[in-house]
């Protein structure tokens, strides 16, 4: 799975790409829960990490 400051790398270099994960990630959050396996609680907490980012880019994005 990709660290965070990576994909906040990749978004900033491709912006057009932060829709696209603000579509997928709570998708895979949704799925995390619905299917737990032994990593689940620290695969959700990089996730909802991920999401967070982001959303904040969005913001910075759109102002």
């Amino acid at each position: 799975m990709i660290t965070t400051n990576q994909l906040k790398k990749n978004l900033i270099a491709n912006p057009s790409n932060i829709d696209r994960m603000l579509r997928v990630l709570p998708h895979f959050i949704q799925q995390e829960i619905d299917s737990p396996q032994v990593a689940t609680p620290k695969i959700l907490k990089r996730l909802e990490a991920q999401l967070k980012m982001v959303r904040e880019l969005k913001q910075i994005r759109s102002a």
